[in-house]
């Protein structure tokens, strides 16, 4: 039996089967893996592509990251009139055709490009789960599956890493994205099987919204600006992680990488315990929440800073990690809530949002002239408690005792 329902059908949220609702969100799942794997699986090949281009090939992750956020500019609007099942397949098929040309390039210039175009294709999966989850689910329901699709991804930093050293070891640089096209291929294959078309039917020309709409829209703004902020602190802590750990605390290579999978597993597990929170309560007392743990979270890396041991660290992260877990999914749901029929270029607003502050943020502090807990600990404490500055002038009502 054919589960997929055909172009432009609508599937409302109060009769959409148990069934259909676990094949959208799979689909979600599956789409939104691409993003991570195409950072983290090739992550130890970073020193043989310096040697095999005699160049620098950090550069490759920013081009990836780039594309990733500019791309769901094009992909959201196209969803919203093609549909959610035509995106997501091309977006796999032209990462796995990036995949491939970066496993056969020879100059750093061609890795680049194929590094942008793999991020464009992981653009088109991005914007299409985030939209999916949008298209079938509301209220708590969307806010657990939005929790559901963070902590899934952070499996992938815990053993990507991991799996593309061996795979580096046995067979070359060039074997991580060989690996890459053939898990996008498979993806491909299993949804041109089984993914839904979620796309509700196109409303009346006078009723749809326009992208300066969307932008002007407060809720999109207010519960979008708290995504990039918690995004923002978690890429401003990987990026600083390095300077601080090794090259200033003198860690080793392998005990920086069993913290940094752990901290990612500790992301997994709070993304999960926020799918039975929610319902208990409501999605912003978690916001709240996890707000004001990010806010403690600055407060111990600055008073912390200065100590030579990983806990002064890695302690005040972990704090940080947790509200970063209860903060992103809340807030993804309230921020697409009002965009039923415009949930694709929602999606891509707020994820290019998220991208491009998320990457100036961390640039930006790894350029300060300041240890790394100060400016980690500084944009922590200022951002968490603007956003939580910004909720309540705007009337949304903090949690009982706050």
């Amino acid at each position: 039996m054919r589960l997929s329902s055909p172009p432009g059908s609508a599937m409302p949220h109060a009769s959409l089967p148990a069934r259909q609702a676990n094949l959208a969100t799979a689909a979600a799942i599956l789409l939104i893996l691409f993003n991570p794997l195409g950072i983290d699986l090739y992550l130890p090949a970073l020193p043989a592509l310096q040697s095999q281009f005699h160049a620098d090939a950090s550069a490759s992750i920013g081009a990836f990251v780039f594309s990733l956020g500019l791309g769901q500019l094009l992909f959201g609007p196209l969803a919203d009139r093609a549909g959610r099942r035509p995106v997501a397949l091309g977006g796999l098929l032209v990462y796995a055709l990036a995949s491939i040309l970066a496993s056969r390039c020879d100059t750093l210039a061609g890795f680049l490009a194929a590094r942008a175009l793999q991020g464009l294709g992981a653009s088109a999966s991005a914007v299409c789960a985030f939209t999916i989850i949008r298209d079938c689910f509301s209220g708590n329901a969307a806010a657990r599956r939005y929790s559901l699709l963070n902590g899934t991804l952070s499996i992938v930093p815990a053993l990507a890493p991991t799996l593309g050293g061996v795979l580096i070891r046995q067979f070359g640089w060039p074997s991580c994205f060989e690996l890459l096209a053939l898990l996008a291929l498979l993806g491909f294959a299993a949804l041109a099987w089984r993914m839904p078309e979620t796309r509700p039917a196109a409303p009346p020309r006078a009723e749809r919204m326009g992208t300066g709409e969307l932008l002007r829209h407060p809720e999109l703004l207010r519960y979008g600006a708290c995504c990039c902020a918690a995004l923002g602190m978690i890429l401003g802590y990987v990026t600083l992680a390095p300077a601080v750990l090794i090259a200033r605390g003198g860690m080793d290579a392998t005990t920086f990488g069993l913290l940094f999978g752990a901290n990612a597993l500790l992301i997994m597990a709070v993304s999960f315990l926020g799918l039975r929170l929610i319902g208990r309560f409501s999605q912003q007392t978690l916001l709240h929440w996890g707000l004001s743990l990010m806010a403690l979270a600055g407060a111990l890396l600055l008073a912390l800073s200065g100590r030579t041991e990983s806990w002064h660290y890695m302690g005040p992260v972990a704090l940080l990690s947790v509200g970063f877990a209860f903060t992103l999914g809340p807030a993804s749901s309230l921020a697409m809530a009002p965009f039923g029929h415009a949930a694709g270029r929602a999606a891509a607003l707020l994820g290019c949002g998220q991208m491009l502050f998320a990457a100036a943020l961390s640039a930006g502090l790894a350029a300060l002239p300041l240890p790394g807990e100060w400016a980690l600990g500084g944009a922590a404490l200022l951002l968490s408690l603007g956003c939580l500055l910004a909720l309540r002038q705007q009337g949304v009502p903090a949690p009982a005792g706050a």
